[in-house]
């Protein structure tokens, strides 16, 4: 759930009941209330959407959840990874170009998201799920990826995805950080929202694993790293932080762009395309 949607709730007449509701069993049974909040912050509002532009459609099965994955033409692949809450469609303006340059494209629907399986999922998951992608459509050349789908692009990238370049649009760094917020907005108690925490920390395989600044500074990928600094959703401070960690990545900054609309935005899909495009990225490696 994200911070506006966060926000949304908190002003809501359901919201207000929810944090009543939540406050009362978190008094009497702390326990309980930090599995109903896993629950729900495990849970994606599901958007189901084909891309505009005619695509294949193939199910990815076996070693996890069944994925939906929309693809388009041929050469070297690029995935296209959407964020928590969204489905592929939403990065269909990268296609075209991606396809003009001479690419493969592949964009999942990620776990219990658009038209594919399950009803929960976690960044771990998501990671898993371009690892598995990546074994099918692989070599991997390049990885667009947005929001919480661009942290879960840096977990596979370290575990091994394989791409030599990365575009990252409006990366979170400080995952926890929205554990919490969700946390005080459903009105779990401090104790109970660092029960939440850790129990998250468990569920992901331990906190080294997805602190994405600890995973930086051993990323090889030539990395662009797009942020609108009045994003709502992510706060600069995580992009620019990220950006310092991984080496030789380039932070750029694109005033107006907001945070999901910045996938329909030209320069954040003609910057995107023409980073993983542009050769002379290759010849200076």
């Amino acid at each position: 759930m994200t911070p506006r949607s966060l926000e949304q709730l908190n002003k809501s007449t359901t919201g207000r009941i929810v944090n009543a509701g939540m406050r009362l069993l978190d008094s009497v049974a702390p326990a309980a209330a930090q599995r109903l909040a896993f629950d729900w912050f495990g849970r994606p509002r599901r958007r189901v959407g084909r891309p505009a532009i005619g695509a294949h459609r193939f199910r990815l099965t076996g070693d996890g959840p069944e994925l939906a994955v929309w693809d388009w033409g041929d050469g070297p692949t690029v995935l296209l990874v959407h964020g928590w809450n969204g489905n592929a469609a939403q990065l269909s303006g990268l296609v075209p170009p991606l396809l003009r340059a001479g690419y493969y494209v592949a964009a999942p629907d990620l776990p219990a998201h658009g038209a594919s399986a399950g009803t929960h999922t976690n960044v771990r998951a998501m990671a898993d799920a371009l690892l598995r992608l990546g074994r099918r459509v692989g070599p991997v050349h390049a990885v667009i990826a947005h929001s919480l789908g661009a942290a879960a692009s840096v977990i596979a990238l370290a575990e091994g995805l394989g791409a030599s370049r990365a575009v990252l649009i409006a990366p979170p760094a400080d995952l926890p950080r929205y554990a919490r917020q969700f946390a005080r907005a459903v009105g779990l108690s401090p104790r109970s929202t660092s029960g939440l925490v850790a129990r998250l920390d468990v569920a992901l395989g331990g906190r080294e694993s997805f602190d994405l600044l600890r995973l930086a500074p051993s990323q090889t990928a030539r990395t662009l790293v797009l942020h609108d600094p009045a994003d709502r959703e992510v706060p600069l401070a995580d992009a620019q932080a990220l950006a310092r960690a991984w080496p030789g990545a380039r932070l750029e900054m694109l005033e107006g762009a907001g945070h999901t609309r910045a996938l329909r935005h030209p320069d954040v899909i003609s910057r995107a395309v023409g980073f993983v495009t542009d050769s002379a990225l290759a010849l200076s490696a």
